[in-house]
């Protein structure tokens, strides 16, 4: 670990799976960790990731704390002893320190299984605090982890539901000890520097996980690739032999039109746009049924078309608009002519020469 730790009367042992912190005098804690979840006084921390072993994440709890109470066993870690688990790498662990705070992350997001993503925050803080202070540190730490999601572009209804996270997802609050004298003026300085700790490490592992995501990303978060854009738009090809040069072309074209910022502009504004309107977010605004005083959507679609290809596209537009081939009839209403620009704006471009 890159940052150092906020209190010196902790030993540390790391292998290629496992953190153990361990303190003589114990830490008070508060948490949902797999093993020693509660508000108690526990002696060690173990953080152990499977590095991928998907037997271990996709078994039942009950064996789950079976497997972790053997490490602790084998592993000889004094007692009692609150543990994670995570699917991922020990080598993507973060840590980060402010002041008497030190916050260790571990996190895989994975695509495959209902685009969830599986997050420990385990926060150590080099003070004594009383069981209400230690609560309210729990509920900073769930706040900030919210706070990282939203600064990188994780939280949105089409990638990343933030109730989509694991059931391994686990939050550990630890102090040096416990207190029963409550300084006001130390409450609010620690809670700010949890909140700064926390919303920082967690940013940092997002980034190790691939975040923030560029526009191709951001694209297959609604379902549409490059690929399917290239299937539709080689399905109203006409006048012309639908050739193998000519989809190698159209790629071509559609990856570099999704390089100019002003393309990508209107693709995101438009994922936007579709999420409010889907989740009915504007008071009086309703486009479920796509109705047709509502061409805000085709005027983004022709602004598309026009910015890849100029007049021409516009009207090409027209026909992919009408015809929806492939992935564009099952979008909403104002991806389908955002993507219908991009298609027919590409296919203009290719035919220019």
């Amino acid at each position: 670990m890159k940052s150092k730790i906020c209190t010196d009367d902790i030993t540390i042992i790391k292998d290629h799976e496992t953190l153990i912190i361990q303190r003589e005098d114990g830490f008070r804690i508060i948490g949902n960790p797999k093993v020693g979840s509660g508000l108690k006084n526990i002696k060690s921390i173990v953080n152990h990731c499977t590095n991928y072993d998907d037997k271990f994440i996709f078994q039942d709890a009950k064996k789950q704390q079976e497997q972790l109470l053997k490490i602790i066993k084998d592993k000889k870690v004094p007692q009692p002893a609150a543990a994670l688990v995570n699917q991922t790498d020990i080598t993507k662990m973060v840590t980060v320190t402010i002041e008497d705070v030190t916050t260790i992350v571990t996190m895989e997001y994975t695509k495959s299984v209902s685009k969830g993503m599986c997050t420990n925050i385990t926060v150590l803080i080099d003070k004594k605090l009383s069981d209400e202070t230690l609560l309210k540190l729990f509920k900073a730490t769930s706040d900030a982890k919210s706070a990282a999601l939203w600064d990188l572009g994780v939280m949105n209804h089409f990638s990343f539901d933030p109730l989509n996270g694991t059931v391994n997802d686990s939050i550990l609050v630890a102090c040096t000890g416990l207190t029963y004298d409550c300084n006001s003026q130390y409450e609010t300085k620690v809670y700010e520097n949890v909140s700064k700790c926390v919303r920082e490490a967690v940013g940092e592992s997002l980034k190790k996980c691939g975040f923030p995501k560029d526009v191709i990303g951001f694209m297959e978060d609604v379902g549409v690739t490059v690929e399917d854009l290239v299937d539709a738009g080689m399905e109203l090809v006409v006048g012309v032999e639908k050739t193998e040069k000519i989809e190698i072309k159209f790629r071509k074209q559609i990856l570099k039109s999704l390089e100019d910022l002003n393309v990508v502009s209107f693709v995101i504004a438009g994922i936007r746009l579709e999420e409010d309107y889907e989740k009915h977010r504007v008071k009086g605004v309703d486009v479920d049924d796509d109705p047709a005083y509502f061409y805000s959507d085709e005027v983004f679609g022709i602004a598309v078309a026009n910015q890849i290809a100029g007049t021409k596209a516009t009207f090409n537009f027209k026909r992919y608009d009408e015809a929806k081939p492939g992935v564009l009839s099952v979008l909403g209403p104002m991806l389908d002519d955002v993507f219908a620009g991009i298609i027919a704006g590409c296919m203009s471009k290719i035919f220019e020469e």
